[in-house]
C-alpha cells in the first residue's frame, strides 16, 4: 500500500537528515538546526540523535504492522537519497561563517 511505503519515505529523510547533523557535530563545528542558524555542536549531536530514534521508532512500529515489500524499501532509499541530495545542493546556506571547512 501507498500508505506504508510514505511512511518509509519519511524514516529514510529522517535517517539522511540525521546524519549531516550528528556528523557536524561530532566534528565539533556550527551547524544549523531547526533552532537556531548556528546551533552548538551538542545541539547537532541531540538533533542528529532525534531523527534516529525517531526513525528507528517509525522502523519498529511498521514492522510491527507487517513486513516490508520492496517498494516499501525503494521508498525508504529514495527518502534517505532525497534529504542527501537536498543537503548536499543547499550546503552553503546551512554552514554558518563561524564553521570551517
Amino acid at each position: 500500500m501507498i500508505y506504508a511505503s510514505l511512511w518509509y519515505l519519511l524514516i529514510g529523510f529522517l535517517l539522511g537528515n540525521g546524519m549531516p547533523h550528528f556528523l557536524f557535530g561530532s566534528a565539533g563545528k556550527i551547524f544549523r538546526t531547526p533552532f537556531g542558524r548556528e546551533s552548538s555542536p551538542r545541539m547537532n549531536i541531540s538533533w542528529g540523535l532525534f531523527n534516529f530514534i525517531l526513525a528507528t521508532v517509525l522502523v519498529w512500529w511498521r514492522l510491527s504492522a507487517q513486513s516490508p515489500e520492496l517498494y516499501d524499501l525503494v521508498f525508504l532509499f529514495v527518502g534517505f537519497w532525497l534529504a542527501v541530495i537536498m543537503f548536499g545542493i543547499s550546503l552553503r546556506r546551512f554552514i554558518s561563517d563561524k564553521t570551517n571547512l
